[in-house]
């Protein structure tokens, strides 16, 4: 529960000093992104396909919190990447985690493909024309991963899955938001500790 609390503690303290002091913002946003990896070691208690597949997936996470803690299209453009890398390694770890359901997979990938629709929509007025074609790729491999994190059942049913997907999912929104279309520090404020609350309940799932 400590290390929870203190891995939010280091977020929202990110999202606070990120406009007053880059350095400090960066630090605490790097802190947090790095005690979530330990969470994870500390958490785990027998090596296996999913753990190494989270691992990997937060390590890209790590790489695109470093680039998106800094300015400019070129850093936002590899944080895309790196976390479209994240997404699609989580979706492997859910499908290797066990057996997927085909009814929740279908409803989940119907649900999700609205929701990536209506997102992209409203970027559409508000983004530059050279990143259409990657922020679809990116709401593709978000969608499938929130699709599988409700889908897999592995040996048991663990709720931890699909909240963390969706939490991601909503920090990925404001994300977007704050590049895009409406930049303000509650975007970062509520995104950044959710962020982080979405990663650690993926990670407390192993």
């Amino acid at each position: 529960m400590i290390w929870v609390v203190a891995v939010l503690a280091l977020a929202l303290g990110a999202a606070v000093f990120e406009d007053a002091n880059g350095h400090a913002g960066r630090f605490l946003k790097m802190s947090a992104s790095t005690a979530v990896i330990g969470f994870l070691l500390w958490s785990a208690q027998d090596p296996s396909p999913y753990l190494w597949m989270l691992l990997g997936a937060l390590t890209l996470s790590w790489i695109g919190d470093l680039a998106l803690s800094f300015k400019g299209r070129q850093a936002f453009i590899v944080g895309l990447v790196a976390f479209a890398g994240a997404h699609v390694v989580y979706t492997g770890a859910f499908v290797v985690r066990g057996s997927i359901d085909p009814v929740i997979l279908v409803v989940a990938g119907a649900a999700m493909s609205i929701f990536a629709v209506v997102i992209l929509k409203w970027l559409a007025p508000h983004r530059p024309d050279e990143l259409a074609t990657p922020l679809i790729f990116y709401m593709v491999v978000i969608s499938a991963m929130v699709t599988t994190a409700f889908a897999t059942q592995g040996e048991a049913l663990d709720v931890r899955i699909p909240l963390g997907a969706i939490a991601f999912a909503a920090s990925d929104v404001l994300v977007a938001k704050q590049q895009f279309v409406t930049p303000t520090r509650w975007n970062r404020i509520v995104g950044l500790p959710l962020y982080f609350a979405a990663q650690l309940l993926l990670a407390a799932s192993v």
